[in-house]
């Protein structure tokens, strides 16, 4: 087999792992976004569009940090392939930084889909007993008592 042609082969193998790398983190997502749905209903919670817009939001975050992985691996491979070529050094070409980045969302995915329903409501009972303090601490002071719930109600829409 020719250089090239083994060249050839290995870039074929090495743009076919990526391509599937690349792919993996929508698969969690995807998941994610059905456990999410199938616990709302649980909790007898509206489906809403702006809990739908944050998975948006999340994919394009999720794929900001995978597509720079991709950008540092592809210069590594390009550099071990120059140096195959013209130098005789053997090294793998493996997107190692890409698969990292994958699996450190899958690994965020994963947690997110195993995490029972109860969780979000011990969490939202927890913010509610943190407000009801914070009222309490300033009952004399109405500008006190507006701004923590000015706080609670922003970190709910953050939710």
């Amino acid at each position: 087999m020719g250089i090239i042609a083994q060249y050839g082969a290995q870039l074929s193998a090495v743009l076919a792992v990526m391509s599937g790398l690349l792919v993996t983190p929508l698969v969690f997502i995807a998941l994610d976004y059905w456990a999410g749905t199938r616990k709302a209903v649980q909790r007898g919670e509206k489906i809403r569009s702006d809990k739908m817009k944050r998975t948006i939001y999340k994919i394009s975050k999720y794929y900001n940090a995978c597509l720079a992985m991709l950008v540092i691996d592809v210069m590594q491979m390009a550099a071990f392939i120059f140096m195959s070529m013209f130098y005789g050094w053997t090294a793998y070409t493996v997107p190692v930084f890409t698969f990292g980045a994958v699996m450190f969302v899958a690994f965020v995915e994963i947690r997110s889909i195993l995490e029972p329903a109860s969780v979000k409501e011990t969490r939202d009972l927890e913010d509610v007993a943190a407000l009801a303090k914070e009222v309490v601490a300033g009952r004399n002071d109405p500008q006190k008592i507006a701004q923590a719930v000015a706080d609670f109600i922003a970190a709910q829409k953050k939710d």
